[in-house]
């Protein structure tokens, strides 16, 4: 039976690879819904491996075989996590069943509107960017034992290029976390200490959210539906007692945040205890962790399917508990979803603004994503050649409506996150408290009040 379900997974992860008609006749539940499931994205996989050549190292077909091989791998070594009595039951399966029909027939509409280009296109960067934080220890040489190199290895991240070293500076930083416990040792003051006291800020955001997600991983590994929620309760604890012990001062957000990532990618079953447990021993946490939970949602592999795009924001928002979470998990998605796709605008134009734009602006929670991933690519890679296009893309041909909805979603919550919040929450050192929902303007406000400022 592990077999089988470990098949299954690697094919659900690697489906927008190796053609979503398999899958989506595997799991609709009726012949004419098979039929259903497949058509849309059996023509997205078509045009994905026709005319499409257009980037180097074996064009967009040679992404899908890369991304087909790390799923291989993810499965292979996440077995042991992920094959859960959760994972086994019918229901999981009638819901991912219910979740790729739906995915089939927003994937339909895409291609009736000429969109299965963009949707290749979305593929291929969420293949890099899963690929990328798979294989950093490769890719930059990180030692399989002390002694560990931190300014050296960041400096190789930094040479991937701007787009590359966002994401491997987060991978670098769960690798240094990690390098302690193969030691046996428990973490103390690792981003705090001499040792990294002179790293460049630049790298402190993602770093810190790295040494989050080894602490989370490794407190967690091996919980489930089964954990005596005590013993739960006490692992919660000691995630949010190692992230304000080890994370660099005004950084504790970004490594708090990556307990909702770790929880949701491998261990979604306990999503809801962690949550309780939250709200009872710190909920000061909770917007962070629902941050968390909502990026964890954009890399889920049924959102590697062609037409995830506004039906991943209804999932996130759809596992909140109340309108507080459902905000962070909504932004949290968004932060995923912008860095992600911003090298080229019109994807999320396209496939985001335009069909789910007004739904998306019903409240603040999309733009507020947007504007805390702006301020976090730019403190990061401050050099990104992506930041400027991407907010000021205008559509061609003309479009008002799109036009508008891009302003009012993209370019104007970025431009003011960069001009007006970023240089007060920097020179503040706050910059892991983005990592959650919040309402900017008072945040900045409050802090200028702090020094006797007037708030701009």
């Amino acid at each position: 039976m592990g077999e089988l379900v470990k098949s299954g997974l690697t094919l659900a992860w690697a489906m927008p690879l190796l053609g979503a008609r398999q899958l989506g006749s595997w799991l609709a539940p009726a012949a004419a819904g098979r039929r259903e499931a497949a058509s849309g994205l059996d023509a997205v996989a078509r045009a994905a491996t026709t005319g499409l050549d257009v980037h180097q190292g074996g064009g967009l077909l040679g992404w899908l075989s890369q991304l087909a091989s790390c799923a291989e791998e993810a499965v292979v070594n996440l077995a042991p996590t992920l094959l859960t009595p959760a994972l086994l039951s019918p229901a999981t399966w009638t819901n991912l069943a219910a979740e790729t029909a739906q995915r089939s027939a927003a994937a339909a509409r895409q291609l009736a509107t000429g969109g299965a280009v963009l949707a290749a296109e979305e593929l291929r960067a969420k293949a890099e960017v899963f690929c990328l934080v798979l294989n950093v220890a490769k890719l930059i040489g990180v030692p399989a034992a002390a002694p560990f190199q931190l300014d050296e290895l960041l400096a190789r991240a930094y040479a991937l290029g701007p787009f590359r070293a966002l994401w491997a500076v987060e991978g670098l930083g769960k690798e240094y976390g990690d390098s302690f416990w193969s030691q046996g040792v428990t973490p103390h003051a690792i981003l705090r200490d001499a040792r990294t006291s002179e790293l460049p800020a630049r790298s402190l955001t993602m770093l810190n959210a790295g040494v989050g997600l080894s602490f989370a991983k490794h407190l967690l590994q091996g919980s489930g539906a089964r954990t005596p929620e005590p013993e739960l309760r006490r692992l919660v604890e000691e995630d949010a007692r190692l992230c304000r012990e080890n994370a660099r001062e005004g950084y504790v957000g970004a490594a708090l945040e990556s307990l909702g990532l770790v929880t949701r990618t491998f261990h979604s079953q306990l999503v809801p205890a962690v949550d309780r447990i939250l709200r009872q021993a710190a909920p000061e946490v909770l917007g962070y962790y629902w941050h968390g939970v909502g990026r964890a949602v954009f890399f889920d592999p049924v959102n590697f399917l062609p037409g995830s795009d506004g039906l991943l924001f209804e999932m996130a928002a759809r596992m909140a508990p109340d309108e507080a979470a459902r905000m962070s998990a909504v932004a949290g998605a968004a932060w995923g979803y912008v860095l992600v796709t911003q090298r080229d605008p019109r994807i999320a134009a396209e496939l985001l603004i335009g069909p789910y734009g007004e739904r998306l602006a019903e409240n603040g929670a999309f733009a507020n994503g947007v504007a805390s991933a702006m301020m976090m690519r730019f403190d990061t890679t401050p050099d990104a050649p992506v930041i400027q296009p991407f907010l000021r893309y205008r559509p061609s041909p003309p479009d008002p409506r799109l036009a508008e909805l891009w302003d009012r979603l993209i370019r104007v919550p970025g431009e003011t996150a960069l001009a007006v919040y970023y240089p007060v929450i920097k020179e503040h050192q706050r910059l892991g408290d983005i990592f959650e929902y919040r309402d900017l303007p008072a945040f900045v406000a409050r802090l200028q009040e702090k020094v006797g400022r007037v708030p701009a």
